[in-house]
């Protein structure tokens, strides 16, 4: 497969993060994949941590977590073992493999699969020593950019290119769970693209899926949405998550506007609308019947459709003229027939 740094030049591509919502169960990672594949995603994503190495037990609970945050990751945690597993039914199913790394026990384990692409998250953009780190993982790095500034983004964007990550990512995100729509920046997506002359996307955290259709129509290169089998299950993340109904809607949407996103500068019409202007548009016609050698005129004429005789703005050249065969009621006049 072609990597997906130059398969975004020709489509957008549509990321089921995973995450955490596979609670611990690896059975129900694996039929996640399976969904998200059914879907028609493109890649799948998944957060590799160890609590100890990421968390502080003292850690205060988030808006969207339980109290106790180091005993609930703990849960969340992905397995040595399942690692391999997660990779070989996700390429088996053609699709993109990914993960979030946030320490250094994880990053270790993650380099004894491999990943497709790394995805950094929106927490991660300052570590740079350990972004460094990471890119013996993979050259393509995608960077959500929620919680940092236009100067942090400059920051690390420069220190990626530093070190040689020629393949990046930007992704417009907000770092709230759900966040609000009055939160959502979808022209920022155009705005990281201009600015650092890179493709762009958007990492969603709002509820419902419309913010990331949108999104495709702002031209974003890279979709990710939270996924889930049932958004009723227990997990942080789950209700801001898309459910497979959902997933499939949004990849079908996408797929529809990437169809529609050309233009055709208005100089040649489609072959759908060829039909349409004929049937649609009006045309000089009969008001009564015309006989043979009668004038053409105001009071026995009329436009309406169709549009297959002489156009409304051309009807005053015809007024005058004389008909040269008979023309019956509700017949549209020609030019050869005056």
């Amino acid at each position: 497969m072609k990597d997906i740094f130059e398969l975004c030049k020709e489509k957008v591509i549509i990321t089921a993060e995973i995450g955490i919502n596979h609670n611990g169960d690896l059975k129900l990672a694996e039929e996640m994949i399976d969904a998200a594949a059914d879907c028609g995603a493109d890649a799948v994503k998944f957060q590799a941590f160890k609590t100890p190495w990421m968390y502080s037990r003292l850690t205060p609970g988030f808006s969207h977590t339980e109290k106790d945050v180091f005993a609930q990751m703990q849960e969340l945690e992905i397995k040595d073992d399942w690692w391999p597993v997660l990779a070989e039914r996700t390429r088996k199913r053609n699709l993109y493999f990914s993960t979030s790394i946030f320490d250094l026990k994880a990053l270790e384990i993650v380099k004894k699969v491999g990943i497709d692409f790394l995805k950094i998250a929106s927490s991660e953009i300052d570590n740079l020593p350990f972004l460094e780190l990471q890119k013996a993982l993979s050259e393509i790095f995608v960077l959500s950019t929620g919680t940092a500034t236009l100067g942090e983004i400059s920051t690390t964007v420069r220190f990626l290119e530093s070190i040689g990550v020629r393949k990046l990512i930007l992704l417009e995100c907000t770092s709230s769970y759900p966040a609000p729509p009055q939160s959502i920046h979808l022209l920022n997506i155009d705005f990281l693209a201009d600015t650092f002359q890179l493709p762009a996307g958007y990492s969603d955290h709002a509820l419902g899926i419309h913010h990331a259709i949108a999104a495709a129509a702002r031209n974003a290169r890279f979709i990710e949405k939270h996924f889930t089998l049932d958004k009723n299950m227990p997990g942080p993340d789950q209700k801001i998550s898309a459910d497979p109904a959902d997933l499939k809607t949004l990849v079908d949407s996408i797929r529809e506007i990437e169809a529609s996103m050309k233009t055709n500068h208005k100089s040649v019409l489609s072959s759908f609308e060829t039909n349409s202007r004929e049937i649609g548009r009006k045309s000089l016609m009969a008001l009564k019947y015309i006989k043979k050698g009668e004038p053409i005129t105001e009071e026995n004429t009329i436009t309406k459709r169709p549009g297959k005789g002489i156009p409304p703005q051309e009807a005053r050249f015809a007024y005058g003229r004389i008909a040269v065969c008979d023309i019956e009621p509700d017949q549209w006049i020609t030019w050869d027939m005056i």
